[in-house]
């Protein structure tokens, strides 16, 4: 449920050096998005696919999470599918944007992480700081998460014989 009048969006933002090339890092997060987003969100119980492989512009996703022990679901689309550079899903039953941006640095990839609330309800606004606050750890560990199972991919690679 909406508030009444517009809000400013609501966000964290956290970003990670990893030492993991852009191509492998964008298959991992992009395109096997419904494979892994569990893998570095453990917020998500339940995960589906709602339109047919591969992982594209305009895809649908339906997602459960669990914060505190209370459910909430909603439906989302890929609204920015550009390899190696981004990729987002932007809720359509609730206002949030999820973005990964990807920028190669040296045999590396940057990875810029933001998770936005676009609109707050009318009666969460007294609580915006606190939202802001855990946003913002939800992104710090969203990009901990990543680095390690990005990380772990690469190592694991590198160990699988030619």
């Amino acid at each position: 449920m909406l508030g009444i009048g517009g809000t400013k969006p609501v966000a964290g933002q956290a970003e990670e050096l990893i030492a993991c090339p852009t191509s492998k890092a964008y298959e991992i997060i992009g395109r096997q998005f419904f494979e892994n987003y569990r893998k570095w969100c453990p917020q998500v119980v339940e995960l589906e696919q709602l339109s047919p492989p591969p992982v594209c512009l305009g895809a649908k996703g339906r997602q459960v999470t669990r914060d505190r022990g209370i459910d909430s679901e909603s439906l989302f689309e890929v609204s920015q599918f550009a390899p190696n550079d981004i990729f987002e899903i932007s809720g359509t039953s609730e206002p949030f944007r999820s973005a990964y941006e990807f920028k190669e640095e040296n045999g590396a990839t940057r990875i810029i992480f933001t998770f936005e609330l676009k609109e707050i309800e009318l009666v969460m606004r007294p609580f915006q700081k606190l939202i802001r606050t855990a946003l913002q750890d939800g992104a710090i560990q969203t990009i901990e998460n990543i680095k390690q199972l990005l990380e772990e991919a690469v190592a694991e690679t590198e160990r699988v014989p030619a």
